[in-house]
């Protein structure tokens, strides 16, 4: 009895997601400002931000490998967030995810823009041998 009324619920559950499913596609804002489907103008301004980060990101990481800096906890702590942060955006730029809709592509932008002079220090800083 149990497990009928398991079987139920579950296809009753089923049935509801299948009705509350809808073929109507979002128009497409061009906005950037967290709302709908992102056009490809409106990420432009975080691509381009992201171009300017990620090899120095990248510049960065293996300097830091090479130069053992990844024994220094604040160093190898602020690597990993920069990857953390820079990882989905350039997984979402290149198509292979839908993250970004509906996202702040402004806010996005503005906060790479920033970090912009952190990890040009962190390249620098990182470019030399650690000392520990």
């Amino acid at each position: 009895m149990k497990k009928l009324v398991s079987l139920l619920l579950a296809l009753m559950m089923c049935a509801s997601l299948a009705a509350c499913g809808g073929d109507e596609t979002p128009e497409p804002t061009d906005n950037g400002g967290g709302t709908g489907v992102v056009t490809d103008e409106a990420l432009k301004p975080l691509a381009e931000a992201y171009n300017k980060l990620a090899p120095l990101y990248n510049e960065a990481y293996e300097n830091a490998e090479a130069n053992g800096w990844m024994e220094d906890e604040q160093t190898a702590a602020e690597i990993q967030a920069l990857g953390a942060t820079l990882g989905p955006i350039g997984t979402s730029l290149t198509g292979e995810s839908d993250a970004l809709e509906g996202a702040d592509i402004e806010g996005m932008t503005a906060t790479l823009e920033g970090l912009l002079p952190t990890v040009e220090e962190l390249v620098e800083r990182v470019s030399v041998p650690y000392e520990g």
